[in-house]
């Protein structure tokens, strides 16, 4: 059973830190999402431009991620895919052929799949983030023991 996916830290300060994350934790998990940034914008497609219908969806998701900055230019092949499908969609529930639209639901998943796998969306790159930060190696018993016994110390 997977554990519900991490949130960005921005919005675990938003809610109060409900989880009570050290400020180590915290700190960390900031510079690890800041890393995964490229500081580029995405682009609309030249597809997604000569398609109306996705050419507005594209301009209401620009307007709507001007202020996130977990969204840049690594998602922009996501965006122009989600633009078409969109458009696509539309135009099948307007042909209202049922059969279309299992396919589209086929597609989907599989789209869907890929870009989890790729970190292609900005959730699996959350996900991709350690939860908390490396903690300093502590030296098993054993190690102890073998360390002490090849450094000439009696270990009875």
């Amino acid at each position: 059973m997977a554990g519900r996916p991490s949130k960005p830290v921005q919005l675990i300060k938003l809610e109060g830190n409900k989880d009570r994350r050290t400020k180590a934790e915290l700190e960390y998990r900031e510079k690890m999402e800041k890393s995964l940034y490229t500081g580029t914008k995405f682009r609309e497609s030249p597809a997604v431009k000569a398609d109306p219908i996705a050419h507005r969806e594209f301009l209401r998701l620009k307007k709507l991620y001007k202020n996130i900055q977990f969204i840049d230019g690594l998602d922009e092949q996501l965006i122009n895919r989600y633009c078409l499908l969109i458009s696509q969609e539309q135009r099948m529930v307007e042909r209202n052929d049922p059969d279309e639209f299992v396919a589209l639901h086929k597609t989907r998943e599989l789209i869907l799949k890929l870009e989890d796998r790729l970190f292609l969306n900005p959730v699996s790159r959350i996900r991709a983030i350690p939860k908390k930060p490396p903690e300093e190696e502590k030296e098993s018993p054993m190690a102890k023991f073998l360390s002490r016994r090849v450094g000439g110390g009696h270990a009875t």
